[in-house]
């Protein structure tokens, strides 16, 4: 019987012993996927995943359950998924309160290496909304009677350093003014007393279009770079005079150890759902942008939104979380 030189066999087993491994490794996924929505049910963040949800449990031939675990300040979802296995089978689907977590608050029960991005899968940027008292009023005059009585104009948000409230302090930044914070629990009650006529105004996204369209709230600018075009009628801030830019993200994120292959199939998995045109104008109706992007690009992303956050706060503006 005739043997294989030592160095032929040696390599033949190494090959063996890799495609082995490679068959060994299970497909992905082999099991329902979990969505972990570190809101409450009911909010854009949380339609956008079951959207989305819905349309790779298609793909994938297995359930995609979205759970949401709100409470925390969206620690408790998040934690949640920072100690999941990091097999792509629980995945965090969360905005802008991650961002703010990790610059506003002293300390956190998980790490920025908790996670890994996989998608900016959107943004929404923030309209200024007035009550209808104020219908009409031009942003140069809101600005005047902010700084001609300082703390008169009472600013509504969904919550303490929510996209809203910040987006409020940046626009406090750039106008030199001084205004009431009137932090809610929950963008419906803040919507329910601005249409009340109890606080002044709000930054929310386009989500709340629908109110101005029903003549229940004002709209005075957009915090974007150009007009939104469902609502072309509404000038940017930048038109009006002041350079302003902000809003929210929706963006998924896995455990921190998960491996590329697992990242980066579920980025192109989404990507390709994404392609879809009755996905696409379901989400559209929320007045969320979406544009999916790669796990890098979206590492970057969450990079300089701490940084503008953190400038926020070096400028002196008091945000306490803890």
């Amino acid at each position: 019987m005739r043997t294989l030189p030592l160095r032929l066999l040696c390599a033949t087993l190494a090959v063996a012993s890799t495609t082995t491994a490679l068959h060994a490794q299970p497909a992905f996924p082999a099991r329902p996927v979990t969505i972990v929505v570190p809101y409450s049910a009911g909010g854009v963040t949380d339609y956008f995943a079951r959207q989305l949800g819905s349309k790779l449990s298609r793909m994938w031939g297995q359930p995609v359950v979205v759970d949401n675990r709100a409470g925390g300040g969206t620690i408790i979802g998040t934690q949640l998924v920072g100690k999941a296995p990091a097999d792509g089978h629980t995945l965090l689907f969360t905005s802008y309160g991650f961002t703010a977590n990790q610059v506003l608050r002293k300390s956190l029960p998980y790490a920025k290496t908790s996670f890994r991005p996989v998608a900016l899968l959107g943004s929404s940027h923030n309209v200024l909304l007035v009550t209808n008292r104020l219908k009409g009023k031009p942003l140069e005059a809101i600005i005047a009677d902010a700084k001609a009585t300082p703390g008169s104009l009472k600013l509504a948000s969904s919550g303490l350093a929510s996209s809203p409230h910040i987006g409020a302090e940046f626009f406090a930044r750039k106008t030199g003014i001084t205004f009431t914070h009137v932090p809610y629990k929950g963008q419906g009650p803040s919507m329910s007393d601005l249409i009340a006529g109890v606080v002044d105004g709000m930054f929310d996204g386009m989500s709340s279009y629908a109110q101005v369209k029903a003549g229940r709230v004002a709209a005075v600018a957009i915090a974007a770079a150009q007009r939104h075009p469902a609502a072309p009628e509404i000038p940017t801030f930048r038109e009006l005079g002041v350079d302003l830019v902000t809003g929210t993200w929706f963006g998924m994120l896995a455990p921190g150890a998960t491996p590329d292959a697992i990242v980066d199939k579920i980025n192109a998995d989404i990507r390709l759902a994404l392609q879809d045109e009755e996905l696409m104008a379901q989400i559209a109706r929320t007045g969320v942008s979406v544009s999916a992007s790669s796990p890098e690009a979206f590492g970057r992303f969450l990079g300089q939104e701490a940084d503008k956050l953190q400038a926020l706060v070096d400028q002196g503006v008091q945000i306490h979380l803890d």
